[in-house]
């Protein structure tokens, strides 16, 4: 060989060293080896740009991954007084509500939680013809009749997700609600985080969001923009099972968020006309106009300009009758929790070959290893 081929050979193989096997070279130190890895780099190099544009303060666009991305469980207990909190300390706008796969999943039903029922024997003859022709063994008891078909409907699921759909499929189906609103006499309002319609914001008829000043944004030809055009590729959610709007809040419909006709929007814009700020939550507003957002999302007053990643349309949403709630927590159906902005905005669609972690997953797995065994239920230990 001469002197050059030996030399393109040596570059080769240091070029097949630094791919061999699933990672990617070193980025400044970092390496590489799947999406979410990509992701952190891509974060910490943003935050990195952020300080030396601040002189060295990281307030704007975040500190570390962890400050980021975190939830944090709310206690049922006063730490100092051991005495149990009230719910009005504990249901504010804000809080995350997470759902108990026990009260879901027939399979992982606690047994001290089944009630036994009677077997239908006695004296009588019609006693014996109702009896259970195939009982089940005291080994392996049938818990599907523990489950709450209402508990299930409410939240747009027929039947109690089976291990046969696997760790990730049963995990998206359970619920993550963020509540938005607590009323002593008509309930509370929430919004299911985790569940998508199938449509964009695009694909909804320009019709309903019409504005008296439509016809003064028409171009040349008498064309008019989308109304929604900051917000075109917005996925559009599934807030649950009762229908929405404005009804918590009668007389002053703009104060309880709902959007236009029926569109409920949850977003970090303190700027939207007629949204109010959800107290326990990461920087969070709920209700105004979709329309109006778009500009008020370039409002000079923000440290930076906001996307419309930062905003989520819901159709429908989720309600309870008064009590009911904290009667479902008391019960056990629900973890109750903050979490990060970040954690419940995130998109999780399929990145090519891997899948994205359900939300479910990431927030059970943030709140620390008091809530491993809760994933273990569904993930197996690992």
């Amino acid at each position: 060989l001469t002197e050059e081929e030996e030399e393109e050979e040596e570059e080769e193989e240091e070029f097949d060293d630094a791919d061999s096997g699933s990672a990617l070279p070193d980025l400044e130190g970092s390496t590489i080896s799947n999406i979410d890895d990509l992701i952190g780099f891509a974060q910490a190099k943003a935050r990195a740009k952020a300080k030396d544009s601040k002189g060295g303060d990281t307030t704007v666009g975040g500190g570390t991954w962890e400050d980021e991305n975190w939830a944090k469980a709310v206690p049922r207990v006063d730490e100092t007084t051991e005495e149990a909190l009230d719910f009005d300390d504990i249901l504010e706008g804000g809080v995350v509500l997470i759902a108990n796969p026990a009260k879901f999943c027939s399979d992982l039903v606690d047994e001290d939680d089944i009630e036994e029922k009677p077997k239908g024997k006695g004296s009588s003859f019609l006693g014996g013809l109702f009896d259970d022709p195939f009982p089940q063994s005291d080994k392996n008891p049938n818990f599907a009749g523990s489950i709450s078909l209402a508990l299930l409907a409410k939240f747009g699921i027929t039947l109690p997700p089976s291990p046969d759909l696997g760790p990730d499929r049963r995990a998206d189906l359970l619920p993550v609600v963020l509540l938005m609103d607590r009323d002593p006499v008509k309930g509370c309002q929430a919004v299911l985080m985790n569940r998508r319609t199938g449509n964009l914001m695009g694909d909804l008829p320009p019709s309903i969001f019409e504005t008296t000043d439509v016809g003064d944004n028409a171009g040349d030809g008498g064309f008019s923009p989308h109304p929604l055009s900051a917000f075109m590729i917005q996925p559009l959610w599934w807030a649950g099972s009762s229908p929405g709007g404005n009804s918590m809040d009668e007389e002053n419909p703009s104060n309880r968020g709902g959007g236009l006709k029926a569109i409920d929007m949850v977003h970090a814009c303190p700027y939207v006309n007629g949204s109010v700020p959800l107290a326990k939550s990461d920087g969070l507003y709920w209700g105004g106009s979709p329309v109006q957002a778009q500009e008020a999302m370039k409002d000079g007053r923000l440290e930076k300009p906001l996307s419309g990643f930062d905003f989520k349309f819901f159709i429908q949403t989720t309600r309870w009758l008064p009590s009911q709630l904290e009667q479902e927590i008391k019960d056990g159906t629900w973890y109750v929790a903050t979490v990060s902005r970040e954690v419940l905005f995130r998109s999780r669609d399929r990145l090519g070959a891997k899948r994205a972690k359900p939300l479910w997953t990431e927030i059970i797995e943030l709140l620390g290893d008091e809530y491993k065994h809760i994933r273990d239920q569904l993930y197996g230990e690992e």
